[in-house]
């Protein structure tokens, strides 16, 4: 009697076929089977393209995730620290502009006070001058204008005592002019950049007994 030599599934009992995997009958898996394919046609399976690609059936994976949040972050990061410093430069440009100004404001102020006290100090020497010739200051009715052109009624002239007309100081207000004690006294003055509001002299030159702080009221040229 020969051996019965046919192998049978362990699910179904059926007979199983030479070198398959699976039971033709339950489609079982049969022990001890190879699990790898062999041969040219599992050589070219595993060339394949699609072999190759990921599995787009996976959805959610928490490093890709972690990965992409990070990149978002870095990305917000960066945009924000643009901004910071698109506004610092805004800022610093400002406070340096503003500070330009300032200096160019304060160079300008520095300018007309150096030319205002110049033109008083010319208008002092033409006043001595004139004195000196005529033996009193301008009356104020003559004002200012005595130095350059002559009054009629005065022989001993001997002007001009200007080379120019220096009525207007540099902030666009004429000078003060004041005399006292019929001609043997006078005061000269501006207001300087705040003008007659400021209710004071800014720069002044006087002679002889003159009040050091006359200030004109209504009539700047009036005798008092």
């Amino acid at each position: 009697m020969s051996e019965n030599t046919e192998k049978r599934c362990q699910q179904c009992g059926a007979v199983l076929l030479p070198k398959w995997r699976f039971c033709a009958v339950c489609s079982a898996h049969i022990p001890g089977a190879p699990r790898q394919a062999h041969g040219q046609l599992a050589e070219v399976a595993r060339h394949l393209p699609s072999t190759q690609e990921p599995d787009k059936t996976m959805v959610f994976v928490p490093e890709l995730r972690a990965a992409r949040l990070e990149r978002t972050r870095r990305r917000k990061m960066l945009a924000l620290l643009a901004v910071l410093s698109c506004v610092a430069l805004a800022v610093s440009g400002s406070v340096y502009w503003r500070r330009q100004e300032q200096k160019k404001a304060q160079a300008a102020a520095q300018r007309r006070e150096m030319m205002a006290r110049r033109e008083l100090d010319l208008y002092a020497h033409s006043l001595d001058n004139f004195f000196a010739d005529v033996g009193r200051y301008p009356s104020a009715k003559e004002g200012l204008g005595a130095l350059l052109k002559r009054p009629s009624e005065l022989a001993s002239w001997r002007g001009p005592y200007l080379e120019g007309d220096y009525s207007v100081d540099p902030w666009g207000n004429e000078y003060v002019y004041q005399v006292f004690g019929d001609g043997t006294a006078y005061a000269l003055f501006t207001y300087g950049p705040e003008g007659e509001s400021a209710g004071r002299y800014f720069l002044q030159v006087s002679a002889g007994n003159a009040p050091p702080t006359a200030v004109p009221t209504a009539n700047p040229n009036a005798s008092p």
